[in-house]
């Protein structure tokens, strides 16, 4: 009997190690096919030869920047090459690519060493997210729904700064859930406090623009701390030490945005300067940027002006406008693209990548009903409302912000993984399956 319970406990233990390896897997094979559609022409429209796809289109100026940083570091050492002005995503592709740039050109396969770090490091967190709201089994079932995504797997194989930014965001996602649900001695909570403020640091420097969001987020988990400790009357120290160290560190941050402009400069012209409109009250802040994602959809180069825009008419100038439009902010954020949406020509991924996005939002929805039931099943636990609060102010600020619906889709990936989450919870209670509430998990 001893054996038995000793064979099971090692078959759930390696369940994760299978998971990520057939994960990992997946991604590889992913690259490589659309490497070889690339490379043969299979869709000349969608992948250029290299694999880059037209639907993240601006990764192709940042293949110039890669191919500038691999001279650097040939030539002219690491120092030079650490110092060297571009984005810190693009700094990190360049290792890979230096790495095989004697036998092979840039490629999708060339980047793909750090893209699957990074999306089995998004698989993990949510893994690890799921597994603390709920339970081992929600944990797997999201990040198996994360992983077979089509357009996030297919997005985790281009040169953008998506996969990092998942990563930073879910990091501190996971830490602040953690410190809802467990009982931190002080040397346990600074140490997580300090990965919570690595990421803080993070997300300021790869987008910039959802500074203001990220300050909200840490808000909130302050605010249900306190409502932790309230309810259960006493004070966990480490707990505390996390939050005071999380919210040191959006305080702080922004000082040293001198320093970091170095990890933020790009060739690309910018209609919209982040950095510039960082200073600006939030009401200017949302118009500005809205007519940004507005006036690059309507690109004079693009053959379809306006084909992804949604509301293009709309100007939020004043704060009263803002208010007026949050309902329809709200349906944007949580059900766009809409069904007259799926079957038109998208500007950059055409008819199909329009019906795949159609069919994703399609899922996507009976996902979001999963979610309401998850969100009952935990309804005493102050994380998942935490999780819930923070995607539904996240889906609402970027239907108010961001009509490009392109833009949108990927954007959004961060706050619809809290809803696949949710929902992974979901869908046990739904079919008569309960398991046990979330408790506490062992390290």
């Amino acid at each position: 009997m001893k054996k038995t319970i000793r064979k099971l406990k090692g078959t759930l233990k390696s369940r994760p190690v299978l998971f990520l390896g057939a994960a990992a897997l997946l991604h590889i094979s992913v690259a490589a096919a659309i490497l070889t559609v690339g490379r043969y022409q299979l869709m000349p429209a969608q992948f250029r030869a290299n694999g880059l796809g037209e639907f993240a289109s601006d990764c192709f100026p940042y293949q110039e920047e890669v191919a500038d940083l691999v001279e650097v570091l040939k030539h002219s050492g690491p120092v030079s090459w650490a110092t060297w002005p571009t984005q810190l995503h693009v700094r990190l592709y360049s290792l890979p690519v230096a790495a095989v740039s004697r036998w092979m050109g840039f490629s999708v396969l060339a980047i793909e060493p750090l893209n699957l770090v990074y999306y089995l490091a998004i698989l993990t967190l949510v893994f690890k997210l799921g597994k603390e709201v709920f339970d081992y089994r929600a944990g797997l079932m999201a990040a198996t729904i994360v992983a077979l995504w089509p357009s996030l797997l297919l997005h985790t194989t281009q040169l953008l700064r998506d996969p990092l930014f998942l990563v930073a965001v879910l990091a501190l996602f996971l830490a602040m859930t953690r410190g809802l649900k467990r009982n931190y001695p002080w040397h346990r909570g600074v140490l997580v406090g300090i990965a919570a403020a690595l990421s803080i640091v993070l997300i300021r420097i790869v987008r910039l623009p959802m500074w203001d969001l990220t300050g909200a987020m840490v808000g909130l988990f302050g605010v249900f701390l306190l409502a932790r400790l309230v309810r259960e009357r006493r004070v966990l120290i480490g707990n505390v030490g996390l939050a005071a160290i999380m919210i040191a560190a959006f305080v702080i941050t922004p000082h040293f945005q001198s320093a970091f402009r170095n990890q933020q400069h790009t060739k690309a012209r910018r209609r919209v300067l982040p950095e510039q409109i960082q200073a600006l009250p939030i009401g200017e802040q949302i118009g500005i940027r809205r007519a940004g994602f507005g006036l690059e959809a309507a690109d004079p180069e693009r053959s379809t002006p306006w084909g992804s825009v949604i509301d293009p008419e709309v100007r939020l100038e004043r704060r009263a406008d803002i208010i007026r439009y949050l309902p329809r902010a709200a349906v944007i954020g949580f059900f766009a693209p809409f069904p007259n949406m799926w079957l038109n020509s998208g500007t950059e991924v055409g008819t199909g990548g329009r019906i795949l996005s159609g069919l994703e939002t399609l899922v996507t929805y009976a996902i979001e009903c999963f979610a309401l039931a998850g969100l009952w099943r935990a309804r005493r636990e102050l994380a998942a409302w935490l999780l819930f609060t923070i995607l539904a102010i996240g889906v609402i600020a970027l239907g108010l912000v961001v009509n490009n619906i392109g833009a949108l889709y990927r954007l959004r990936y961060s706050f619809w993984i809290l809803i696949v989450v949710l929902g992974a919870g979901g869908v046990p209670y739904l079919f008569g399956r309960k398991s046990s509430s979330a408790v506490p998990q062992p390290e």
